[in-house]
This record gives C-alpha cells, sequence and structure tokens, in this order.
C-alpha cells in the first residue's frame, strides 16, 4: 500500500503553538511519505502554504468535502 494524502485537524489554526504543531506534523508525514502536497482541515480557515517547496493546503472541512476529485 502506498500513502498518497497527509492530513492533519484542528479546529482553528490562530493560536500560534496549534499552528507550529500543525505545520510540523504534516509536513513530517509528508516528509516521511515524499508528498508534494498535504491538508490541515480547520472548521473556517482557508489558506495555501509552500513551505520547503511542497504546498500545503488550509481548508475548512465542508470545503474540503464538497470537492471534486
Amino acid at each position: 500500500m502506498r500513502i498518497k494524502e497527509a492530513y492533519q485537524v484542528t479546529i482553528a489554526m490562530n493560536d500560534e503553538k496549534t499552528r507550529k504543531r500543525e505545520i510540523e506534523g504534516l509536513m513530517e508525514a509528508m516528509n516521511a511519505y515524499g508528498l508534494a502536497e498535504g491538508y490541515i482541515l480547520t472548521m473556517e480557515e482557508k489558506e495555501e502554504l509552500e513551505i520547503d517547496g511542497k504546498q500545503v493546503h488550509v481548508l475548512p472541512t465542508w470545503e474540503w468535502m464538497l470537492r471534486e476529485k
């Protein structure tokens, strides 16, 4: 089995400690499995980040659930 996607889930990322924890956890998984992008699912926040050449998509959970694959 090959890991194709990595996710972190949090209610909000407005607290700096939470933001750091969620991003670092996601980046660790992305690096471990050779992934170029990952997702952080939140209640309301939406943001696109590029960290070390990798894409981090911060999305409200409802929007992620409605996206087309």
